[in-house]
């Protein structure tokens, strides 16, 4: 086995790459592997220095150099004993750290220990010389701080720099965001596969509108968070990459079974749902709906054949009946309804507004082998799959029935080989991984719409919704396949260590859309009592063929890294990295024939100087990019040797990729979707398509709308891959058992990618009078792309044939710069006591006012292109952050943690109404989308609770039970959202604006409680 493992590595790297081997050795970080390094004193070279998982029995053996030094990588995060010469010593291996191991002789002198015996001391498990911004989030945090929905990614806020949207009772989709980008730009990695979102948004798969969990909490074993300059061989990450490892199955039989309730008394109705508040303000009081969550599963490690076969078992299990999004019908003061309308309208808000009772069940599941195949050979073999469905109601004027069902469903299949040779580690992985996620309507058949208007004119498709009713009227279905092969090489010796890797990834990536299959229909609200009480005034529906769209794409990723250790005081870690995607922009795709024909001959491109042919793709004109070479660099300076006093600083570039929705769009909008407005001759009579009764029959009403050109969707045909450029600085500072740092942090990101309009006046203009902004105490507004009617170019200056245009751009560009202060101390036993702060203070800048913490569709509405109103802050970000974690030990063996974050809030944009007509773009209200204004003071701020008991069961040495109380919010709260028509109004001449907070909706979900048990053994 060794003698063919030693043969495979020489093909795989050449000869001249093992030639490297004689200069190797330092610590190196991995993904899912740690590293012991230290001296024994007095030890000969080639003296045997011997490391025993605690847990699994695996032994791995190094030898000490001339120096008394010596390095193991590549080991599993776990309690190693650490042996030499007589001299032992037991300590906990975190992820990714080089943990330092001294073995030292004992001194001379009288007293216990005298006369031979060995002192062992100084075992420094967190690795303060390497230069990543790294946040490790321990089996102990995982299992002890209050969690209230058992995501593991829920601790990733301990991080400097990163937020996670804070959960609600509305189940909102979770999701991890560092920097100033959004949470696209994040990666996280389980076992060492990536489990990125490559189709749509999110960052991680599932989380672009679930609030499930991504991995079975209880089979991680630990995690960190790299808030910035990561080492080469991790990818696809322009900001913050999360990297766990799963639990593995030990020389003894564990396990453990879990149940977590809130019934329906635990769990607080949102603020304004409460008796008397303003979604039921009036007696009778409408009822609690019946909400209760259910948290459940359990684990079994151990031997199959001891020494040599091991196993490991997990399931989760989730079901909650939970509250929705607020529904909101028939909003203010509706005036001209006739009398039965208003009674409608009465009776609608009655049965629809508030909070409503949805569904959501998710199932986990996860098992690995681990097979010590020799004394040098590992190798684990692991499955994982997700099943997961609830009801997703949009609240606001969306009622229940004309809400989405959400699924999400994953397989994920690795084999995993470490291969163990004297001064070289080889880690081979082959994994497959199919991911499936959507959402489809929860009622069939046509969406109904009733508008309002306010007026005597006609009824508009653009006028005021005031409900939607009957079935949703989009249905979207995202599938990503992935088969992975990766391998890395690590080369140690007495200064060096090199590791070098290599990454082939098959992909296949598919979306579907259904954007008004089953057609919408249009009511007057003045007139409408019900559906099918009135005739609908007018209709849209696709006339178009649906189907996915699929594309083929190969990932190539190769790195090397050099971690320079040249005495105990400096620490280099260089690497460079380059990746390749050979279908990344949707390389094949053929713009249709009438279409680009339009394009060429369109004149307001032809006045603005835009080229049609750099829009225009015959499948062969759009090229592979090949300059994703990616130097980073970290260096670290140790005062005094001991790692008690250190300065690091790092640079380097990190290239993230382009979502597979981005390029899909053009082919669903110029190929699959065709969307016919038809209107009755009642309201429009001059349309000379009108009809005097529109068909129910949605084949029937396609049949009206007979195919014709929709709009048109076009990537520039060198659309830019994204990227961030990083630098960082820290000081680390050991106070006894206390970590201290303050790190300095500058990330500037580019080729930001949105969709703006790209119709033109035959001027070339987009506005008749210019750009349609209008300053005001120094933040430019814009009146937006469909504002200025009928004058700018998206009603003037349709694609002939056609309609809208919207054109791809990458021009957008963020910058970020940040002060982390971080100070903890691990919680022990014989403490009784531990804690963890951390304080980002941070500001954020982007020129795409589009830019935000959180995903959406990729469109900036704001005006015809990214750049238009300068540069400002970046909405939905913190000026502050302040996260803060406890643990302390009371009387009776009882356990408190407590989990504090505190913020300032996110920033939010403006509106400016009254703008003189003579302003460009004919004045009205104008908006900024920068995040131009904050709350006042303290923003956000949430404090949770773990009450733990564990009790020591009698009938066998080890089981045990732990009895919990968590308390989520235990304040109560009330976080409210700012908005730009709230806070952010102002009118030009008045007095500014309030700043206020919105007087309705909650950002995060008030005081409730968890009550659970584990048996573990």
């Amino acid at each position: 086995m060794k003698a063919f493992a030693t043969r495979r590595i020489g093909v795989l790297l050449g000869s001249s790459t093992i030639a490297l081997a004689v200069v190797l050795a330092s610590p190196a970080q991995a993904q899912t592997t740690s590293t012991v390094e230290g001296r024994v004193d007095g030890a000969a070279a080639g003296s045997i220095v011997t490391l025993t998982d605690t847990n699994t029995g695996q032994r791995d053996t190094a030898k000490v150099d001339a120096n008394g030094h010596y390095l193991i990588v590549g080991l599993r995060p776990s309690t190693y004993k650490v042996e030499s010469a007589g001299r032992s010593q037991t300590v906990v291996v975190p992820l990714g750290q080089a943990v330092t191991v001294d073995l030292v002789a004992p001194s001379t002198g009288t007293g216990p220990g005298s006369g031979g015996e060995i002192v062992v001391v100084g075992a420094r498990t967190k690795d303060v010389k390497n230069a990543a911004v790294t946040t490790n989030v321990s089996r102990f945090q995982l299992e002890n701080l209050p969690n209230g929905d058992r995501n593991f990614l829920n601790f990733a806020a301990l991080a400097p720099g990163v937020t996670v949207s804070p959960p609600t009772l509305n189940n909102k989709a979770r999701q991890v965001q560092a920097g100033g980008i959004n949470s696209d730009n994040t990666n996280t990695f389980i076992d060492g596969i990536s489990i990125k979102n490559l189709v749509n948004h999110g960052g991680t798969n599932g989380q672009n509108y679930s609030s499930g969990n991504p991995f079975p909490a209880s089979a991680v074993d630990q995690f960190d968070v790299q808030t910035q300059n990561f080492k080469a061989e991790f990818e696809q990450a322009g900001s913050a990459v999360i990297s766990s490892v799963t639990k593995t199955g030990g020389k003894k039989f564990h396990g453990e079974i879990f149940g977590e309730y809130q019934p329906k008394s635990f769990i607080s109705e949102n603020y304004d749902d409460r008796p008397g508040h303003a979604f039921n303000s009036t007696a009778p009081y409408r009822p609690k709906p019946n909400y209760k969550t259910k948290y459940y599963g359990g684990n079994l490690g151990g031997p199959i054949i001891p020494g040599l076969l091991h196993f490991f078992v997990d399931f989760e299990g989730t079901n909650k009946t939970f509250g929705s999004t607020d529904v909101n019908v028939y909003q203010g003061n509706l005036v001209g309804l006739t009398p039965a309308a208003q009674a409608y309208a009465q009776s609608a808000r009655t049965q629809y507004n508030g909070n409503v009772p949805l569904t959501f069940n998710e199932k986990l599941y996860f098992g690995k082998l681990t097979l010590f195949a020799s004394p040098v050979d590992t190798v684990n073999v692991s499955a994982f799959m997700r099943r997961e469905a609830n009801l997703d109601a949009g609240g606001g004027i969306t009622t229940n029935d004309a809400s989405r069902l959400n699924r999400n469903d994953e397989h994920r299949y690795q084999l995993s080989w470490a291969h163990r040779g004297d001064h070289w580690l080889n880690e081979l992985t082959i994994a497959r991984n199919v991911a499936a996620n959507g959402s489809i309507p929860n009622a069939p058949g046509s969406a109904a719409i009733v508008t309002y208007n306010g007026t005597a004119n006609q009824p508009n498709i653009g006028d005021q919704p005031v409900i939607i009713l009957g079935g949703n009227s989009f249905a979207q279905d995202d599938h990503q396949y992935q088969t992975l092969f990766k391998d890395n090489v690590t080369f140690t010796g007495s200064q060096h260590t090199i590791k070098a890797g290599v990454k082939v990834n098959f992909t296949k990536l598919q979306r579907l859309e259904d954007n008004l299959g089953q057609g919408a229909y249009y009511y007057d609200a003045t007139k409408f009592t019900g559906v099918g009480s009135i005739a609908p005034y007018a209709a849209r529906i696709n006339t178009a063929a649906v189907a996915p769209i699929t594309a083929k794409n190969n990932e190539v990723g190769l790195f090397i890294q050099d971690d320079w250790r040249p005495d105990d005081h400096w620490q280099v870690n260089a690497g460079l990295r380059w990746d390749y995607e050979s279908n990344s922009r949707n390389e094949k795709f053929v713009t249709p024939a009438d279409v680009a024909a339009a394009l060429r001959a369109y004149p307001g491109w032809q006045a603005a100087g835009i080229d049609a042919e750099d829009y225009i793709s015959n499948g062969h004109n759009r090229k592979g990019f090949f300059g994703a070479f990616q130097p980073r660099l970290g260096v670290s300076y140790d005062f005094r040797g001991d790692r008690s006093l250190v300065l690091t600083a790092g640079a380097g570039r990190y290239y993230d990729r382009s979502l597979f929705i981005n390029s899909a769009l053009e082919t669903i909008k110029d190929y699959n979707e065709s969307v016919a407005t038809i209107r009755t001759c009642a309201v429009a009579p001059a349309d000379p398509n009108c009809v005097a009764v529109l068909p129910t029959d949605p084949n029937a009403l396609r049949a009206l709308g007979a195919r014709s050109g929709g709009e048109v969707f076009l990537l520039n045909n060198n659309t830019k891959v994204p990227y961030s450029d990083e630098f960082d600085a820290a000081l680390r500072k050991r106070f006894g058992k206390i970590n201290t740092s303050v790190t300095v942090s500058y990330i500037r990101s580019h080729n930001i990618f949105q969709y703006v309009v790209g119709n033109r006046l035959p001027s070339g203009l987009y506005h008749p009078d210019g750009d349609a902004i209008y300053t005001y105490n120094g933040i430019p507004y814009s009146n937006g792309i469909f504002f200025d009617y009928p004058n700018s170019a998206i009603f003037a200056a349709p694609l002939p044939g056609h309609g809208n245009i919207f054109i791809g751009n990458s021009d957008g560009k963020a910058s970020y710069a940040a002060l982390y202060l971080q100070a903890d101390k691990p919680y022990t036993e014989q403490s009784g006591w531990g804690f963890s702060t951390t304080l980002t203070l941070s500001t954020a800048r982007s020129n795409d006012t589009a830019s935000t913490n959180s995903i959406g569709d990729p469109f900036n509405f704001d005006a015809p292109t990214i750049g238009q109103q300068g540069t400002g802050p970046i909405r939905g970000l913190e000026r502050w952050r302040f996260v803060a974690t406890g643990t302390v030990k009371i009387p009776f063996d009882i356990r408190v943690t407590g989990f504090a974050t505190i913020s300032s809030g996110p920033s939010y944009g403006g509106v400016l109404c009254d703008v003189p007509n003579t302003a460009p773009g004919n004045g009205g209200c104008y908006l900024t989308n920068f995040g131009v204004y904050r709350p006042k003071g303290i923003g956000y701020k949430n404090v949770d609770f773990n009450i733990a008991k564990t009790f020591k069961l009698p009938w066998s040495q080890g089981h045990e039970l732990n009895v919990y109380l968590q308390v989520l919010n235990a304040f109560d709260f009330v976080n409210r959202n700012y908005s730009m028509w709230g806070g952010g109004f102002q009118t030009v001449g008045g007095t500014g604006p309030s700043l206020q907070k919105d007087p309705t909706g909650v950002a995060s979900q008030g005081r409730s409680f968890k009550a659970g048990a584990r048996y573990s053994f």
